[in-house]
């Protein structure tokens, strides 16, 4: 018989919308994990004003010219704040991919969750602004 893992983590669903009783929706679990890694990775580092270090550097990055330098770069400070902001999660592996054409960028995180056996997948976009 498998063992269902009760609430362990939870947060306000990233869109802000509202569940079938009006209040704003939560997310658990991996989902509540999946959330953290959106905010960790779509936030420029010095955004957020009390906790200026918080972010990655993946939105700097959308207009310039990616080489294995940059993507090297990129993939180290992807891996390191996410570990730093969020110690549920051990990433295994960083890859993403450069449109210059659109001005964006595809993110895939393969990660480990504390608690969880399995390897789970982030996949994201960034998109540039002009």
């Amino acid at each position: 018989m498998a063992v269902q893992i009760s609430e362990v983590w939870s947060d306000l669903d990233h869109r802000l919308i509202q569940d079938s009783q009006g209040t704003l929706k939560k997310v658990i679990n991996v989902q509540s994990v999946m959330t953290s890694l959106d905010n960790i990775l779509k936030t420029y580092k010095g955004e957020r004003c009390m906790l200026p270090e918080f972010g990655s550097i993946l939105r700097e990055v959308v207009f310039e010219l990616i080489d294995s330098d940059v993507v090297d770069f990129v993939s180290r400070d992807i891996k390191e704040a996410i570990e730093i902001w969020d110690d549920r999660i051990n990433v295994q592996e960083v890859s993403f991919l450069s449109d210059p054409d659109t001005s964006s960028i595809s993110l895939q995180v393969a990660f480990s969750i504390q608690g969880y056996e399995q390897i789970f997948k982030y996949v994201g976009s960034i998109r540039g602004e002009s």
